[in-house]
C-alpha cells in the first residue's frame, strides 16, 4: 500500500509529539501572584518578572524588551522540546488541523488581544519586514502614488520607496505638523486636516505611524481612518486608497482594540511593548484588503492550503489570504511559539491596568521635564496625543551627549535616529515612580551643568 508523504509525516510527527510530552520535564511553574489582596496589580512583583540588571534604570524597553519570566520559561520549554525532537516542527507546519497547532494558537492569541479574527493575521518577524511585505505586495501602477508623512521611520519610508521604484508609482510626503519641532504644540484637528488636504485622487495608499518614535506624538488613527473611508466613496476597487499603519509603539500601550481602528493593514513587531519574544510580529489586515496584496515570500502557514495546492497542481495563484503573506523558512520556532505566553502575561495584568500605568508614569515624565530650566519637551502634553515615549532636548547639548551623561549615571535612554534627533525615555510596566524620579533628577543635574 502506498502512503502519501503528508500522511506518513503526520504519523511520525504524532509519535514525536507524544514523545515530547512524555519526556519533557521542564513544565513552567505556576504563575506568580501579581495582584495584591484587593485585586490591584503589584507593580513591584511585575518588575520582579524581568531579569533586568538592577544596577541600571531601564527607560528604553520600547527598543527591545527584556523577556518577562513566563516568556523566558515558554521559550526554554519549546527549546528543550525541539532539541529533543526536531521533527516536532513537521507536525507544527504540516498539520494545521491539529487542535494544538502552534501557528493557529499564536494567531488566536493575537486576535484575542487585538480584536478581529486569527485568519486575518499574518505572522512576521518584525515591523520592518511586515511593512516591506505589504508595500512590496501592493498593486501599484504608474499614475498612482503612496502618500506618507515626513515623520515616519526609515523602515516605513524605505519600504515605500522600493515599492514605487519597482512599479513606477509616485511617492509624496506631507508634514502633519510644523517641522521639526511642532509636535508638542499640534492638535488632533490640525493633524487630521493636514492629512485630508494631502490626499489626492491618485493616492493609492496612505502610510502612517500610530506613535512616532521621533517625538512620541500619537496620531488620532481612528479619525484619520474615517478620512480615508470618506475618500474611498465612489472609487473603483483598483483605485481604492488603503490605510497602512505602523503600530509598533501603540500596541501594548493603549487600551484599544486595534482591529477597530480602521486600518486596512496594521503592522507591528511584538518584541517591544507587547513583551513578546524577540523576532516576532504580525500584520493584521481587513478581510477585503488581503486580496490587494501579492505574497513576496513563500509561506509555510498551511492553514489555507490553496497556495500549496496551486504549486502541487501548477494552477493559478489563488486570491491572497493572510496566511499566504506570512514568510516561510525555518526560524527560531521556540521564540515564535512563545508569543501566546506574552499575551497571557498582558491579560494577567489587564490591558486597562497596563495602559493606565504606562500613561501615569510617562505623564510624570512629560510634566516634570517641562519644569526643568533648559529642557524642552517635544512630546505633546495632551494625553490624547501622547503614549509611552517622551522626547526632549537639553539646551546647548547634543542628544547623544545627554544619553551618554545619563548612562554615566546608570540610566538607559536613547536618542531618536532622525535628521533632527531628540533624547527619548519611556517608562513601561517594568518601571517604577522611583525610576522616573531618579531620571528626572539626573536630567535636572545635566541641564544645570552638574
Amino acid at each position: 500500500m502506498q502512503l502519501h508523504r503528508r500522511s506518513f509525516l503526520g504519523l511520525v510527527a504524532g509519535g514525536v509529539v507524544a514523545g515530547a510530552a512524555a519526556t519533557d520535564s521542564t513544565a513552567a511553574p505556576p504563575p506568580r501572584r501579581l495582584r495584591d489582596g484587593n485585586g490591584l496589580v503589584d507593580w513591584t512583583a511585575v518588575r520582579g518578572e524581568f531579569a533586568l540588571d538592577p544596577a541600571w534604570i531601564h527607560l528604553s524597553s520600547f527598543f527591545l524588551v527584556s523577556h518577562p519570566r513566563p516568556v523566558r520559561d515558554a521559550i526554554e520549554t519549546w527549546r528543550r522540546r525541539l532539541d529533543a525532537n526536531p521533527l516536532l516542527i513537521e507536525s507544527a507546519l504540516l498539520d494545521p488541523a491539529a487542535a494544538s497547532h502552534p501557528l493557529e494558537r499564536i494567531k488566536a492569541a493575537l486576535a484575542g488581544y487585538l480584536g478581529g479574527s486569527g485568519e486575518n493575521i499574518a505572522l512576521v518577524p518584525n515591523t520592518t519586514t511586515g511593512l516591506a511585505l505589504v508595500y512590496n505586495g501592493l498593486s501599484l501602477r504608474p499614475g498612482q502614488e503612496v502618500l506618507t508623512t515626513e515623520h515616519d521611520h526609515y523602515s516605513h519610508h524605505e519600504s515605500i520607496r522600493r515599492a514605487v521604484d519597482k512599479t513606477g508609482a509616485g511617492l509624496r510626503f506631507v508634514a502633519l505638523h510644523d517641522m521639526p519641532r511642532g509636535a508638542a504644540t499640534t492638535s488632533a484637528a490640525e493633524l487630521v486636516e493636514r492629512l485630508e488636504r494631502a490626499i489626492r485622487p491618485e493616492t493609492r495608499a496612505v502610510g502612517l505611524t500610530w506613535v512616532h518614535s521621533s517625538t512620541g506624538l500619537k496620531l488620532p488613527i481612528a479619525e484619520m481612518a474615517r478620512v480615508v473611508a470618506r475618500v474611498n466613496a465612489g472609487r473603483a476597487a483598483g483605485d481604492r486608497c488603503l490605510l497602512i499603519v505602523d503600530g509598533v509603539h501603540g500596541v501594548g500601550v493603549e487600551d484599544v482594540d486595534v482591529a477597530g481602528l480602521g486600518a486596512d493593514f496594521f503592522v507591528a513587531g511584538a518584541h517591544k511593548w507587547l513583551l513578546a519574544p524577540r523576532g516576532t510580529g504580525f500584520i493584521l489586515g481587513r478581510p477585503e484588503a488581503w486580496p490587494e496584496l501579492r505574497p513576496t515570500v513563500p509561506s509555510f502557514d498551511l492553514s489555507d492550503r490553496s497556495i500549496w495546492d496551486a504549486w502541487i497542481r501548477r494552477t493559478g495563484t489563488p486570491p491572497t489570504r493572510a496566511s499566504h503573506v506570512s514568510p516561510g523558512g525555518f526560524i527560531a520556532f521556540e521564540h515564535l511559539f512563545a508569543v501566546p505566553d506574552a499575551l497571557a502575561f498582558h491579560h494577567q495584568l489587564g490591558r486597562p491596568q497596563i495602559a493606565a500605568r504606562i500613561a501615569e508614569l510617562n505623564l510624570v515624565f512629560r510634566t516634570e521635564l517641562a519644569k526643568i530650566p533648559g529642557v524642552v519637551v517635544q512630546t505633546p502634553q495632551d494625553p490624547a496625543l501622547a503614549a509611552g515615549l517622551v522626547a526632549f532636548e537639553v539646551e546647548a547639548l547634543e542628544p547623544d551627549d545627554v544619553v551618554a551623561r545619563l548612562r554615566a549615571r546608570n540610566i538607559h535612554a536613547t536618542s531618536s535616529p532622525y535628521a533632527v534627533s531628540f533624547v527619548r525615555v519611556a517608562a513601561g510596566v517594568m518601571n517604577s515612580h522611583a525610576d522616573v524620579a531618579a531620571a528626572l533628577a539626573a536630567v535636572h543635574a545635566i541641564a544645570s551643568g552638574a
